[in-house]
């Protein structure tokens, strides 16, 4: 049956995906975030602590620690006399998972890949959500392409095999929102469970999803006001603050208090008042309402019983506080510190396929084809009839306007969360469309092979820059190869390419390597006594390297200090474009040999 056939399809889809993720992933090192997120998660499920990482819900973090507690590891990562090590510093888990995976005698590719492996499900499971969602509002033909068109994403499969929180918290989003639209449409006490549940879930994904809050709220009195019924919004809005309620009273809570019971409440204050003590004042130095809610973090962070709501409060502060600081960010030709409003569109636009944009032009004209006809007199029907459309639109506005208005402007994948809606609500126009044409055979024709063509494409785009997914651009800025030129750090340079660039020295008998590398991980596990360290401004000029290495030598820089020196006022790698590459390491890693003079 079709049923079965559609099933299959979506099956095979799915095998595919998961399979070029985890082949393109074996010989990556971590990339920045999974040195502490590794670290964390370990700490989490072996010792019962949550002193690691508030920054970020403990869920992707748990789900690699479990994965990683049935190795038999060595744990002298934690006795480890240093600063900052467990259980001494909040901070402490760059250093931690750094020792971890590099520094205790274990194998770190081990350690990476097993800690790697739970991630995947995330991915699936938001590959299962998009893929039924769009079956029961838009069909068959509608759900295949959603799910394709997520699956075969570099974006999604550069992230999706990470120890990190982005795809998790895509996961999150799709989850609760897809519950929460059953229970709005059906107001029964199991909808009002599982939207509870679902919601708990995703706040453990990441912080952002704290704006799934004035989401529900909002779709509440949409729903009240498409039956033109103020009792029903009124009760929507109770109804959805008990959502909230049951989420945070069976997830959020239980789950903070297993993780901080093992922790000292004066050393877990202490630590508040640290990250929060300039945090929520004006210009002035008055206090202002996140002001107040840091105070009251603190206040409750030694409490018995509340102080695990109080580190999760905590993180969300922290990222409040992390998006208002900003961050240093390379970006077409210049060097931002606060962020930009054109950043995320730009980079969004030249890191998805460039027939993903064409399929996007097909759905707005579809698009407006339909609002050529949308009578707004029947508004209130169509606002009943389309309440998970509408929750994707809000939640797409939302996300973006946040993100627009931030500081922190480090990569295309804080943007992940938005994906799946996008999947969905561009598949379902297709389909339309294609509804549309079924009684115009050479139309139809036509159509369908344009939409085929444009698919074949995107999987064109997947497979070629196989194994390479997280530098993946698209031809606008010159492809993978010449993306380093307009943005870098997670958009191409994470510090993913360690491992290959210690496979090529030792393949080429390279007996000392100049490394100044944009990571955590630990260049001497790779390169053993070939490496040498180096950064900006050591070396000014050929004749000062030659000066060190009079037999000439090899310069390894990662993209990111490479274009952020050219634009910084000392330009302490200028001096390197007389001389062209010999290679790029997994197009993040560029690679210099100076010859002697």
């Amino acid at each position: 049956s079709s049923v079965i056939y559609t099933k299959t399809i979506a099956g095979i889809i799915i095998v595919l995906s998961v399979a070029l993720g985890l082949f393109s992933t074996w010989n990556e090192s971590p990339v920045v975030d999974e040195v502490p997120h590794i670290g964390a998660g370990y700490s989490y499920v072996t010792q019962g602590s949550y002193i690691f990482n508030p920054e970020h819900p403990p869920l992707a973090k748990y789900s690699a620690g479990i994965a990683l507690a049935l190795l038999d590891l060595d744990q002298s990562a934690f006795s480890m006399p240093h600063p900052g090590y467990w259980p001494t510093d909040i901070h402490g888990e760059w250093n931690f998972g750094r020792n971890l995976i590099f520094n205790s005698g274990n194998d770190a590719m081990l350690v990476t890949r097993v800690a790697r492996i739970p991630l995947f499900l995330f991915f699936i499971l938001s590959a299962l959500i998009i893929f039924i969602w769009t079956r029961k509002l838009y069909g068959d033909k509608a759900s295949l392409i959603a799910l394709f068109l997520f699956c075969m994403s570099p974006t999604i499969l550069a992230h999706g095999r990470l120890v990190t929180t982005d795809v998790a918290a895509l996961f999150g989003v799709l989850l609760s929102s897809y519950f929460f639209v059953k229970f709005i449409q059906n107001q029964t006490k199991i909808n009002l469970v599982l939207a509870g549940l679902a919601f708990g879930v995703a706040q453990l994904t990441k912080f952002s999803l704290v704006l799934i809050i004035p989401l529900f709220f909002l779709i509440a009195v949409i729903w009240g006001a498409s039956h033109k019924n103020w009792r029903l919004a009124v009760k929507s809005l109770l109804l959805t603050a008990v959502i909230m309620i049951i989420g945070v009273v069976t997830i959020i809570w239980p789950t903070y208090a297993l993780h901080v019971q093992n922790d000292n409440p004066q050393t877990q204050r202490a630590d508040a008042i640290d990250i929060l003590k300039d945090f929520g004042y004006d210009s002035q130095k008055n206090p202002t309402l996140m002001r107040k809610a840091a105070d009251l973090t603190i206040w409750a962070s030694d409490k018995p019983i509340i102080r695990s709501l109080s580190h999760y409060t905590l993180g969300v502060l922290m990222v409040v506080q992390r998006n208002a600081g900003g961050n240093t960010t390379y970006f077409f030709g210049h060097i931002n510190f606060v962020g930009s409003m054109s950043y995320f569109p730009l980079v969004y636009f030249i890191k998805e396929p460039l027939p993903f944009w064409g399929l996007t032009l097909i759905g707005l004209i579809g698009l407006l084809y339909g609002f050529k006809k949308f009578k707004f007199d029947r508004i209130s029907s169509w606002s009943k009839n389309h309440i998970g459309e509408i929750t994707m639109l809000l939640w797409l506005a939302i996300y973006w306007y946040t993100s627009l208005t931030a500081h922190l402007n480090i990569g295309v994948r804080h943007l992940i969360p938005t994906f799946g809606f996008v999947y969905i609500l561009l598949s379902g126009q297709i389909a339309q469309i294609l509804e549309i044409l079924k009684y115009k055979k050479k139309a139809l024709a036509v159509f369908a092979t344009m939409i085929f063509l444009l698919l074949g494409w995107y999987l064109v785009e997947n497979l070629n820059v196989f194994p390479y997914y997280l530098t993946y651009f698209n031809q606008t800025v010159g492809g993978p190869t010449g993306g380093h030129r307009y943005v870098v750090d997670s958009n191409l340079d994470w510090g993913q390419d360690l491992k290959r660039l210690g496979d090529w020295a030792e393949k080429n008998n390279i007996d000392k390597i100049n490394l100044d590398y944009f990571g955590w991980s630990d260049p001497r596990y790779y390169l053993g006594d070939k490496y040498a360290y180096t950064s900006g401004g050591m070396y000014k000029s050929a004749e000062e390297f030659l000066k060190a290495y009079p037999a000439g030598g090899y310069l390894a820089i990662s993209a990111t200090f490479y274009m952020q020196s050219k634009y910084d006022q000392d330009k302490f790698y200028a001096w390197l474009d007389a001389y062209k590459p010999v290679i790029t390491i997994g197009n993040s890693i560029l690679v210099w040999h100076i010859p002697p003079r």
